[in-house]
């Protein structure tokens, strides 16, 4: 065969295309706008820690990131959505130690699973919840709060985050510790119930210090107690609930971020750095600050250590409050 027939033999084989390594499409990641699902409503403590993120991930990634708020289902919506997303980077999700960790014990049919749908990204933030009343009850301590509930049996109602949240857990082991009767009235997040808590409706919250940091600074929610073991490093004159003679009410928490399972190494590598640059950038440090919050990263594998271990945690507890969602 001379040289012309093989030419012409090439010209008449079909085109096909180069096979680009994932490896080094990762490298271009991202062209295009990376979305960020937020599982609650806007305004409420998701949203608080996901936007200033959102602004600043983008010195990074060189792409801007858009949030999207997808609310309902104590964050399951959100969390659905991001696991039938494309494998590619371009969507994540906000989650915390309640979305993540916990709605797989409490809700029996859930389209995904934690630990084999998604691949952690890094965690955000650390800290613990605060107890709230309206500064309007005549209360200033727990023991005063748990004074006044005692004579008003059902009387009183409790606004969280969602049904089974962390919030209701927190709720729950307190009023179990105490002995207290009250309405529970879950919310689509954080923020409808703050409102409803400034109108009077509701008498008690129980979630992160940034929900209600604003209304406390502005005299009109007062802080009672913080859940976690020491007192919270922003808020050093307020008591735990342990300092106040109940030892069994400690509840912590954090705040992080995933994306589809099977989502390329490299690109979870871009993504990670993204977070890390954007906790550790002094404008969002005081933003967090502001809000009571405290930014603090870890990376994407004790992200997933921390996932397993809330999900020991919580099982016999949950268990035992007989707690199952549909």
């Amino acid at each position: 065969m001379n040289r012309r027939s093989i030419l012409a033999a090439a010209a008449a084989l079909p085109f096909a295309p180069a096979i680009i390594p994932s490896a080094v499409r990762a490298q271009s990641f991202p062209t295009r706008p990376v979305r960020m699902v937020i599982g609650f409503p806007p305004g409420g403590g998701s949203d608080q820690v996901g936007r200033p993120l959102a602004a600043r991930m983008s010195d990074v990634l060189g792409q801007q990131i858009v949030v999207e708020n997808r609310g309902g289902a104590n964050g399951n919506l959100a969390l659905e959505h991001t696991a039938r997303s494309a494998a590619d980077g371009y969507t994540i999700c906000h989650v915390n130690n309640s979305v993540i960790a916990i709605n797989p014990l409490l809700y029996r049919n859930l389209p995904f699973n934690v630990l084999e749908d998604f691949e952690p990204l890094g965690t955000v933030t650390l800290g613990g919840l605060i107890i709230t009343v309206p500064a309007t009850l005549p209360v200033r301590t727990l023991q005063e709060f748990v004074a006044y509930a005692k004579a008003r049996p059902g009387q009183l109602n409790f606004g969280s985050g969602g049904q089974g949240s962390i919030t209701h857990l927190g709720f729950e082991l307190f009023v179990r510790s105490a002995g207290l009767n009250i309405v529970h009235v879950p919310y689509r997040g954080s923020a409808p119930a703050l409102q409803d808590m400034l109108g009077g409706s509701i008498q008690l919250m129980v979630d992160g210090v940034n929900v209600s940091k604003a209304m406390m600074d502005a005299g009109r929610v007062r802080a009672l107690a913080f859940l976690g073991p020491q007192r919270h490093p922003l808020m050093p004159d307020l008591p735990t609930a342990v300092e106040q003679g109940l030892p069994a009410v400690l509840v912590g928490g954090w705040q992080g971020f995933v994306a589809p399972a099977r989502t390329p190494p490299a690109v979870l590598d871009r993504l990670e750095a993204s977070l890390k640059h954007a906790v550790e950038t002094p404008e969002v440090q005081q933003v967090f600050n502001a809000g009571g919050t405290i930014g603090a990263f870890q990376d994407r594998r004790t992200m997933a250590r921390l996932i397993r271990e809330e999900l020991v945690r919580w099982r016999p507890i949950i268990a035992d409050l007989g707690l199952t969602l549909d």
